[in-house]
């Protein structure tokens, strides 16, 4: 059973002989942090103060040949002469196990803090590992010995692809202890990410549901009208996101961003003319490229640039109890209405919260609207007619399910 609970286990110098400190811990680095900033981004750790050993990491770093530009920088942030060093991105040095580490030829103290800017782990073909939700992946399998049943790999699959499609790439550094969970959190909220414990114990990993993240078999359930009692829907402007600025690329060892987006490419003025401004500046750590701190702000807005309905209700029967959170599920009201000025009619909305009640053979839900809805395509054969009255692929279903 995954426990998110449990403590991410980082190597610490005083397992080795002759560490400068005997409490330094060996960080664990993901994606390109030779990007963003200026100056090295991580404390180098001294291992061997006689014959001048730092680690750069406690694992192998993806290697120079593969195009890892490793370089060094003193305490004065002036960048060390590669010549002063030699590097070893796969060392098992003294046995303990695999390292990335420089090796001084000569004593480098005067220098120290020595800091750190180069790429992170791979995966099994080598690869830099950048996707936020494979970042995730291997936190839990590749460094904490979770297994793959521990993961929902059809939710793990979808986020992984959302990711990649919306240009998503995470670069970080942890340099102390943490929980498994807080990590997760931690990685995944950069990248307006969540995630949750299947009803298996399985973690489900979630990206923002916009356009195109969903396909027919991920519909779950329909809750039906008729089985409904006590709707009430909400939309509240506290929520609402209009523009967002974001300040990334962070330096772990100054320990400030050294990257700023400004959010104006991404702002919604059309929201911003009917509700006024609303502004939030995101701070992202696991962000490094100017290219993704956009991508991030402009879903952020995309999501919350309008007021989110949220729905709450009590479904009178237990036929939909297997449904969990995040399940997606189709949902009408008579006298809600669509764009259209129709009868809300097989929207999708996004289970945030469930309450079953097995004396009563009821289920109360908290319901996020995602402004998505069933689509219905239109046959090409000849029956409808090209007068705008059908949409080809995009018009709501209004069938009965």
């Amino acid at each position: 059973m995954l426990d998110l609970s449990a403590t991410l286990e980082l190597r610490r110098a005083g397992d080795y002989a002759s560490p400068r400190k005997q409490t330094a811990l060996l960080p664990v680095v993901y994606g390109d942090m030779s990007l963003g900033g200026g100056g090295g981004l991580w404390e180098a750790v001294c291992l061997d103060k006689d014959a001048f050993v730092y680690a750069l990491a406690g694992h192998a770093l993806r290697p120079v040949a593969a195009g890892n530009a490793v370089a060094l920088f003193d305490g004065d942030g002036q960048m060390i002469d590669p010549s002063a060093y030699s590097l070893d991105l796969a060392h098992d040095f003294e046995g303990r196990g695999v390292i990335a580490t420089a090796t001084f030829g000569e004593d480098a103290q005067a220098l120290e803090p020595i800091t750190v800017r180069a790429q992170g782990r791979t995966d099994e073909e080598g690869g830099l590992i950048a996707n936020p939700v494979e970042v995730v992946r291997d936190l839990l399998l590749g460094l904490s010995g979770a297994e793959g049943e521990d993961l929902d790999q059809a939710a793990f699959s979808r986020a992984r692809a959302r990711a990649e499609s919306l240009g998503f790439a995470a670069a970080g550094v942890i340099a102390k202890q943490a929980s498994l969970g807080n990590l997760v959190t931690a990685v995944l909220a950069d990248f307006l990410g969540s995630w949750w414990l299947g009803g298996n114990g399985s973690l489900r990993m979630f990206l923002d549901l916009g356009a195109g993240s969903l396909s027919e078999s991920d519909i779950a359930a329909c809750l039906r009208q008729g089985d409904l009692s006590g709707v009430s829907v909400q939309a509240t402007l506290a929520d609402m996101v209009n523009r967002a600025p974001v300040s990334y690329a962070y330096n772990f060892a100054a320990k400030e961003y050294q990257g700023y987006f400004d959010g104006l490419e991404t702002q919604d003025l059309r929201a911003q003319g009917l509700h006024g401004v609303a502004a939030t500046t995101l701070e992202l750590p696991w962000v490094r490229a100017a290219s993704v701190a956009r991508a991030v702000s402009q879903r952020l807005v995309g999501l919350l640039g309008r007021p989110r309905r949220v729905i709450a209700c009590q479904e009178n029967s237990l036929i939909n109890l297997p449904l969990e959170k995040g399940d997606a599920v189709l949902f009408g009201l008579s006298w809600l209405l669509d764009p259209q000025g129709r009868p809300l009619k097989n929207q999708i909305v996004r289970v945030l919260g469930l309450e079953p009640d097995l004396d009563a053979g009821t289920v109360g839900y908290t319901l996020l609207d995602t402004g998505l809805y069933k689509t219905l395509a239109a046959l090409a054969d000849g029956r409808g007619r090209a007068d705008g009255s059908l949409e080809a692929g995009g018009g709501r279903d209004r069938n009965d399910y």
